[in-house]
């Protein structure tokens, strides 16, 4: 008697054991365990102003920079600024970020020579060269100084190479002028597309230099702002 009652609480201890783990299953399908989602980025940290000013490349980092004046790579062959950062005011910044999409469809963009430039390295290359055909006397004033003055090229986007438009950057002679006709038709083309989708956006051109473009937007005020540079 004894051994028949043992051998039943035996079987009935081995079908809850081999019950359990479906119990458990069914536990756990019928009260899943919520994941938490995943806490939002942070906020984005500027040092600068934004109501001021903008950052081209962070309003799109496929703009490409080449500010010839944080090198040596200018035709005064000395470093100007301390460290090369491409600013505008707002308003303009969003004009050339225009232009630099509406030039994407053809696998072109925007390349950056100088940008904004603010007054005290406007001095600096007024120390170099005082000389007004070349360099704007800091005391009237540049529109680079007021963030509304472009130096800039068209590039391929895949390979950065530069579109030829007949001379180099900075290149005083008559080659250079916008007016000048006697050029190869290529160069003649690529101006033309150039200028195109920058009045497009509302910039004007200047006679002297194929590069330099000045918005056409409410006069803004002269800046001594100078960005950050890193360490």
């Amino acid at each position: 008697m004894f051994r028949f009652l043992f051998l039943l609480l035996l079987c009935i201890s081995v079908v809850r054991c081999e019950q359990a783990p479906e119990t458990a299953t069914v536990l756990t399908a019928a009260f899943p365990v919520e994941v938490p989602p995943p806490p939002p980025p942070p906020p984005p940290v500027y040092d600068y102003d934004t109501t001021q000013w903008a950052e081209m490349i962070r309003l799109d980092s496929s703009i490409r920079l080449d500010l010839r004046y944080a090198t040596d790579n200018n035709f005064m062959k000395q470093v100007i600024y301390d460290c090369g950062r491409c600013f505008y005011r707002p308003q303009v910044a969003r004009a050339l970020q225009k232009v630099h999409q509406g030039l994407k469809a053809q696998n072109l963009g925007l390349k950056m020579y100088d940008c904004y430039r603010p007054g005290p390295y406007q001095q600096r290359l007024w120390d170099v060269l005082p000389d007004a055909r070349y360099v704007a006397n800091p005391k009237k004033g540049s529109l680079h100084s007021r963030g509304a003055a472009a130096d800039l090229t068209i590039v391929h986007l895949d390979t950065g190479e530069e579109l030829d438009m007949g001379t180099t950057y900075d290149f005083f002679g008559e080659e250079a002028y916008t007016t000048t006709t006697n050029l190869p038709q290529e160069v003649l083309d690529n101006r033309a597309l150039f200028q195109a989708a920058m009045r497009a956006q509302g910039f004007l051109t200047i006679r002297t230099e194929w590069w330099h473009f000045n918005f056409s937007g409410p006069r803004l005020p002269l800046s001594d702002w100078v960005w950050e540079c890193d360490e």
